[in-house]
């Protein structure tokens, strides 16, 4: 019977938590693909600095969208801890960089809350709500409003790319 117990409660496991600067949020593991070592990066002109360029991911054009940048933050040295994690929204693939994927936990056991919006850099971030798990608020992260900035970036406007493969 105990077994069935932890079965289960692996199955509600419905949420990864990041982290960024100092910050932890969560994203959706359904919305998630997978999770990689940063890939490498082909630049391209943009306006948007927090959009990074593009990547081949299993012979797909993704765009990369740095969170610290999004969010406002210095960029940071790729670490060991640094991870792009792949997310399905709006129709398309992009890889989203943090600098640590921590763990996954279950919203079901924590009460959702509600978050403040206190400026417009909070609409900006895409902050739906908010859960307290292990003595902290991590703040669930909307995947449509993270993709939304490499939604001008078309694979067909990039000629070629360096493999994910060394």
């Amino acid at each position: 019977m105990s077994g069935g117990r932890a079965y289960s409660t692996t199955l509600a496991k419905d949420l990864i938590r990041v982290e960024v600067d100092t910050v932890l949020y969560a994203l959706e593991v359904a919305r998630i693909r997978e999770i990689v070592n940063p890939l490498p990066l082909i630049e391209l002109p943009r306006e948007r600095p927090f959009v990074l360029g593009v990547s081949d991911y299993r012979e797909q054009v993704v765009a990369v969208v740095d969170l610290r940048r999004l969010f406002g933050l210095p960029p940071q040295e790729v670490s060991r801890r640094t991870k792009w994690i792949i997310i399905e929204a709006a129709g398309m693939l992009v890889g989203v960089v943090v600098d640590a994927v921590l763990d996954v936990f279950s919203s079901a056991e924590h009460p959702r809350r509600e978050v403040p919006v206190l400026d417009e850099r909070h609409r900006g971030r895409g902050i739906t709500s908010a859960y307290h798990h292990d003595e902290q608020l991590v703040f669930l992260l909307d995947p449509e409003r993270l993709v939304e900035p490499a939604m001008d970036i078309h694979s067909g406007e990039v000629p070629s790319l360096p493999s994910e493969a060394p």
